[in-house]
């Protein structure tokens, strides 16, 4: 079954939101907590005890009770015994008495009966006795029992992505084991007669395989498992049995550039509109990316993107990052736009949305005028293009240095100076 809309352009956000409605979550597996960073977490995390689990110290200092030193100043110091000492690690169950204090180590246990921690740089300490110069409130350096997470609490959600910092939650709350999702393979095609492989000659006509390095590297960092089948002759069978093989390998997605337009050799559209079910043809009102074509083979994406390596690269970025992450499990899908603004005027093509590939920086222009069609209201401390670079879709040159695709509007042809426009990072994260 194929979908097509003609000549028609469809925008960018209803081609993306017709793949997304048709894809599901990965499977699921249960690994150790070491192994499981940059992994999408599919269970809730919750918390199952006081964390922390005891009151504690913030300070190097010395647990007192309250009233013993109130009436402490610098014209005359309370002096107290030192009772003892109390160590991370301690279990510091001794009972603090009246006119004494404690010394006590950052994160060791607070001593019933003690109501303050004083700094040790706040005191005198000789011997067996300490000087307080000034009062103490209650409570204070004293880091609660269940400050941070109580029992029932869920600090990580399930479809988060798993990094250090969530790691280190899950630890500190006994979890020796994670339910993720299991990694997504995704096998890469590369139909064409010009091309050839890295190594090799680009004769006249011939081309190396560049684009088959851009989606592994883009995989890669998508946290995915990439699968390179290859150079493929242009041929429908060849096409046709190339992606029977990626689904033999277990293939949970099948990445394929070129192929995609309306010509004679465009055979990655022929197998969709053939083989796939649904099947989709795309004329996408974005530049550089026109021409798309998605379809499932068994339940499996396949992404056809354009041939043309910037195109290629914008195409992933805008379409299959979005789709891996969904397949992933993550509860955030779709890019988080911010705001980049243009120090100088800008010229470009209507007609479609252009997503400027540029280098943007941290911008202390503090009163950024909006732009028609762009972000609503001032922005403060954002960011500004300092280079967009050639902007060709065959040019992957114009990539060595952006970390940013900028949305520019249809209906205009020119960015002023300050306007501000929304952008997201190339590879989903700031670079």
């Amino acid at each position: 079954m194929l979908r097509e809309l003609g000549h028609e352009l469809v925008p960018l956000e209803a081609v993306r939101e017709t793949i997304l409605s048709l894809l599901e979550p990965a499977g699921v597996e249960e690994l150790p907590l070491a192994e499981a960073f940059g992994r999408v977490l599919r269970e809730d995390v919750t918390a199952r005890e006081n964390l922390p689990p005891f009151d504690n110290s913030a300070m190097d200092g010395f647990a007192v009770r309250v009233g013993d030193i109130e009436a402490a100043t610098d014209e005359k110091p309370v002096t107290l015994r030192v009772q003892g000492g109390i160590s991370a690690g301690d279990r510091g169950d001794v009972h603090l008495s009246p006119g004494s204090a404690i010394r006590i180590m950052t994160g060791a246990p607070v001593p019933p009966g003690a109501e303050a921690i004083v700094p040790h740089e706040l005191t005198r300490f000789e011997q067996d006795q300490v000087s307080f110069f000034r009062p103490a409130g209650r409570g204070q350096n004293i880091r609660l029992a269940g400050g941070d997470l109580r029992p029932g609490d869920i600090p990580l959600r399930s479809g988060t992505w798993l990094r250090g910092p969530q790691l280190a939650i899950a630890a500190s709350l006994g979890y020796g084991q994670l339910r993720v999702t299991r990694r997504i393979r995704v096998a890469i095609l590369s139909p064409g007669n010009e091309l050839v492989d890295v190594g090799a000659p680009a004769g006249r006509g011939k081309i190396r395989n560049s684009n088959a390095y851009s989606l592994l590297g883009l995989l890669l960092e998508a946290g995915a498992e990439p699968i390179n089948l290859g150079i493929l002759p242009d041929g429908r069978e060849e096409i046709l049995e190339a992606v029977e093989r990626a689904l033999g390998l277990g293939a949970d997605a099948i990445l394929s550039t070129g192929g995609v337009s309306a010509g004679d050799f465009d055979f990655v559209q022929a197998v969709v509109r053939e083989a796939a079910r649904p099947g989709h043809v795309f004329k996408v009102a974005m530049r550089p990316g026109k021409p798309q074509v998605f379809g499932l083979f068994d339940g499996k994406p396949l992404f056809g993107l354009p041939g043309n390596p910037a195109a290629s690269i914008v195409s992933f970025e805008v379409f299959v990052r979005p789709a891996l992450r969904k397949m992933k499990g993550e509860s955030q899908v779709l890019p988080v736009p911010f705001g980049v603004r243009f120090p100088f005027q800008y010229l470009y093509k209507p007609g479609r949305v252009f997503l400027l590939r540029a280098r943007v920086e941290p911008d202390e222009h503090q009163q950024a005028e909006p732009s028609p069609g762009g972000l609503k209201g001032r922005l403060r401390g954002g960011f500004r293009v300092v280079l967009p670079g050639g902007q060709d879709s065959s040019f992957l040159s114009s990539l060595a240095d952006a970390n940013a695709l900028i949305t520019l509007p249809a209906n205009r042809d020119r960015v002023e100076v300050d306007e501000v426009h929304p952008a997201i990072w190339l590879g989903g994260h700031g670079s």
